[in-house]
């Protein structure tokens, strides 16, 4: 490359043998004046000029205009010294100069506003993040490569220029109704392929292309390998949350319902998403301050955890444990709300029953002891009075009495021994505490 052209891509080689050709041409042109001026006839032989003019504006724009002065006045200077000055080859002379010169600004002008042009073009060719690339219609031959493409897949240019464009398929199919389309409609918009690089390992792209007239096409390929890998891990946790034995919802930061999995539909008896996706969760509360308190703890502590009662579809109220957590993006900013839900709705009522069996007990048990000193009160007094009877008869009254007192007693102590065994209840179900409201929930819809 030469800093002399700042405007294409030429090789040195290229720019030394158009630098000898405008030499030779114009020192060639000048001799053939020279002779025509001293023969006399110097009709023609001015137009030789315009060959090294025009090839140097063009080739070298910034300074055209600049040799075609100087051409026009060596010229110009040799018709005044060999004709003597005479004014009507002065006059022809001068207007060729003239001509001369507006030819050369006309060329570098046009050579600039290409150059200008060309390097947009390489700019965006060799600059673009899409692959890019130029092939031979007749012999699917790479002809010009671009750096993003040869670096997708694992080649350099100048390989890429030496393999088949058809090489780069690693589906034939794929390659088939490609080249059809192209060939029918001229054009191929976000073809949806895959590529095989120079590893073995194939590559998602998209592939747009179009035919020039030059029988070649262009063609533009993206990368995608990484967003068909997202797309698939985001696949592959959709089908996890989705198929997950646990009641999963999904919620803006208004709390209004994205999603919902197929395990939370089922315990809510709803038959489709639908049904709940884009309602508020407050409308599906029975206690709507228990949303407020959700809203507030989720603002303090990007999080919460507890027991709430939800309505299901035919407005039967049931009980959740539910765990939410705030999802946050990349920068630390909340984008939704994602909760999980657990049915512990007989868990519940079980606590409830148990609860309420307890409190049976503790009424058995303390009937038991009321009755024990009912039935001795008039059991002493029984014995008293018989005390007042002579003969055997007291004696077995009072054996009796004594018998009915020991099975008493017997009772007492199966009493201590039920005060035991409320304790472990208490102790080891967690029952007994007082009542919630579990014992309260209703078997049907809420009216």
């Amino acid at each position: 490359m030469t800093k002399e052209l700042p405007f294409g891509e030429r090789e040195e080689s290229l720019v030394d043998l158009w630098l000898f050709i405008i030499v030779n041409t114009t020192i060639l042109a000048l001799l053939i004046n020279i002779l025509s001026l001293f023969s006399g006839n110097n009709e023609v032989a001015p137009h030789l000029l315009y060959i090294p003019i025009v090839i140097t504006a063009y080739w070298y724009p910034h300074r055209g205009l600049y040799y075609a002065a100087a051409v026009s006045a060596i010229y110009f200077i040799l018709v005044f010294i060999i004709t003597n000055a005479a004014l009507g080859e002065l006059a022809a002379a001068f207007i060729t100069c003239v001509v001369l010169i507006g030819v050369a600004a006309i060329v570098s002008s046009l050579a600039t506003h290409m150059r200008k042009n060309e390097v947009k073009y390489h700019g965006i060719f060799n600059n673009s993040e899409a692959g890019i690339s130029l092939v031979s219609l007749s012999g699917l031959i790479i002809t010009e490569v671009n750096r993003r493409l040869a670096d997708m897949l694992g080649y350099t240019a100048a390989d890429l220029t030496k393999i088949p464009f058809s090489r780069i398929w690693a589906d034939e199919d794929d390659r088939g109704r490609f080249f059809s389309m192209l060939q029918t409609n001229g054009n191929v918009e976000n073809f949806e392929t895959q590529v095989a690089a120079k590893s073995g390992k194939k590559r998602w792209v998209l592939i747009s292309a179009g035919v020039l007239p030059d029988d070649q096409f262009v063609c533009t390929i993206v990368d995608i390998t990484a967003r068909k890998e997202a797309e698939e891990i985001i696949i592959i946790k959709d089908y996890a949350i989705s198929s997950s034995i646990n009641a999963i919802a999904i919620l803006d930061l208004d709390f209004a319902i994205t999603y919902v999995n197929r395990s939370l539909l089922k315990m809510m008896e709803y038959s489709d998403e639908k049904e709940l996706i884009g309602r508020n969760m407050q409308e599906i509360v029975v206690a709507k301050t228990g949303i407020d308190e959700i809203r507030d703890a989720f603002r303090k502590n990007g999080s919460w955890f507890g027991e709430i009662l939800f309505y299901k579809f035919n407005r039967t109220p049931f009980y959740v444990l539910l765990w939410g957590n705030l999802v946050k993006d990349e920068k630390g900013n909340p984008i939704c709300i994602m909760i999980s839900f657990i049915d512990i709705t007989d868990q519940k009522q079980m606590e409830a029953t148990k609860r309420r069996a307890l409190q049976q007990i503790e009424q058995n048990i303390e009937q038991f002891a009321i009755l024990g000193d009912h039935i001795r009160n008039p059991l002493a007094v029984i014995v008293g009075l018989s005390s007042l009877a002579p003969g055997d008869i007291t004696d077995k009254i009072i054996q009796q009495a004594k018998e009915i007192d020991r099975i008493i007693t017997q009772l007492d102590m199966g009493w201590i021994e039920s005060e035991k065994v409320r304790e472990f209840i208490k102790r080891y179900y967690v029952v007994g505490a007082g009542e919630t409201g579990a014992d309260k929930l209703q078997s049907g819809p809420v009216k």
